[in-house]
């Protein structure tokens, strides 16, 4: 069977960093780039008008930002998965992004690769952040209700054995499916599961989910 490649918009206000990533992404050949774009209002009428799986968006981009854009496509339900691509120093976005239901989170400055995880990690249903981001959000507890590792075990607790298997496969940043061939269980068990672990810890995505396992794991 042909493998279909995952469909990512790149939307950044800097010509140069748009197509250094055009670029990077181009190297993998699971990665199709079907639209660029220069700001959150250019993304929001790509979504509109095609299919995209992965929409790699700036944090801060002239009129209409990433963390805009994202809050809008949400309030008009739009499909796709949403990852953010940031520097240092904007921190104080992380905990916006992931309350909008961001897909991930990876450093301008990082490893390549991580962007080509993230990208794959979120168009297979999971989610991926950059160890440094990673680091950086939970050292700073900018996720309130989830910052402290004993709040987190307290809510890991509650959970099923079997649901604590899942929150840990998440923690990791794999996919419903990576957990179902993990666990010898249906892809749609997983999804039983995962909509059990939302509603017993609170959290209101997946990464808020993983950051769950994360912090449960420090206690």
């Amino acid at each position: 069977m042909e493998n279909i490649a995952v469909r990512v918009l790149v939307a950044d206000d800097e010509p140069l960093v748009r197509a250094g990533i055009v670029g990077l992404l181009g190297t993998d050949p699971g990665i199709e780039v079907v639209a660029q774009a220069g700001d959150g209002q250019q993304a929001l009428d790509v979504l509109r008008s095609r299919r995209v799986d992965v929409a790699l968006l700036d944090v801060r981009m002239p009129g209409t930002s990433g963390l805009e854009a994202l809050a809008q496509a949400r309030r008009e339900g739009l499909g796709g998965r949403y990852v953010f691509v940031t520097t240092f120093g904007e921190d104080e976005y992380v905990s916006q992004a992931i309350v909008l239901g961001a897909d991930g989170f990876v450093l301008k400055a990082g490893s390549p690769r991580e962007l080509l995880m993230a990208v794959h990690a979120a168009a297979s249903g999971g989610a991926f952040f950059s160890p440094a981001v990673v680091r950086r959000v939970l050292e700073e507890s900018q996720i309130a209700g989830f910052g402290q590792a004993q709040q987190a075990r307290t809510l890991f607790d509650r959970l099923t054995a079997r649901e604590q298997d899942v929150i840990r496969l998440v923690g990791r940043g794999c996919s419903n499916a990576e957990i179902a061939a993990d666990l010898f269980m249906a892809e749609a068990t997983v999804k039983t599961h995962m909509t059990s672990i939302l509603r017993a810890t609170g959290a209101r995505n997946r990464v808020e989910v993983a950051l769950v396992a994360v912090r449960a794991s420090e206690a």
